[in-house]
């Protein structure tokens, strides 16, 4: 059933992150880049996912990073970035063009530990470096449930912790936007759009949702 289908993609963190990742975008200053992880897909919730998903939205947002990743891959053979040093690199090199940048990972909880600390050591270095280099060039947020051994990995980094009931409001309004959007998309009838909305809402009731900001 197609209401089942889209309900299982959306639970009110992931919500918050739409919600947060929209109005970032809004800000002409920041090309943003973003990634939503999944639990069990290999393609959304491994430390190569990250990379490639991170590096492919900034790339949208900014075609001047184009040929510097045509080059890399022409350079290296790596035609689908399956190689951690060049992805690594390769989005090095694209916050060094950028002027300003905000990076979102939601779900960083889906990924299992080893990812987690892989991500976390790669971007918590990244944001040293850049910040280093040019203070407020790059922020990195977060979107997690808060997780023992995410805490502690970004112990030094801003967390405001959230519970459903912190951000009912705006999460209702921003869920029932996108539930009329898949409604015209998929002609869906007003009661199957009330229940993604009724049911996105319920995945969050009582659930804590960490950001974690890195700066």
């Amino acid at each position: 059933m197609i209401v089942q289908a889209i309900t299982n993609i959306f639970t009110g963190k992931t919500v918050l992150a739409s919600y947060i990742i929209e109005q970032v975008c809004k800000v002409p200053e920041f090309d943003v880049g973003w990634v939503y992880c999944k639990f069990g897909n290999n393609d959304k919730s491994t430390f190569l996912a990250v990379l490639r998903g991170v590096i492919s939205q900034l790339v949208k947002a900014n075609g001047q990073l184009y040929p510097h990743v045509l080059a890399a891959k022409n350079s290296t053979g790596d035609l689908k970035l399956i190689s951690h040093k060049v992805g690594k690199d390769l989005l090095a090199a694209c916050l060094q063009v950028l002027a300003k940048t905000c990076i979102i990972i939601d779900g960083l909880d889906e990924c299992d530990k080893d990812a987690r600390g892989d991500i976390i050591s790669l971007f918590t270095r990244l944001v040293k470096e850049r910040n280093d280099a040019i203070p407020g060039s790059l922020r990195i947020l977060f979107v997690s449930t808060d997780e023992a051994d995410i805490r502690k990995l970004l112990s030094k980094a801003v967390c405001l912790t959230l519970r459903g009931t912190d951000y009912f409001s705006e999460m209702q309004d921003y869920a029932r936007i996108w539930a009329k959007r898949i409604q015209d998309l998929h002609t869906l009838t007003d009661q199957e759009t009330e229940e993604i909305v009724s049911e996105v809402l319920k995945r969050a009731d009582g659930k804590h949702a960490a950001l974690f900001g890195a700066t």
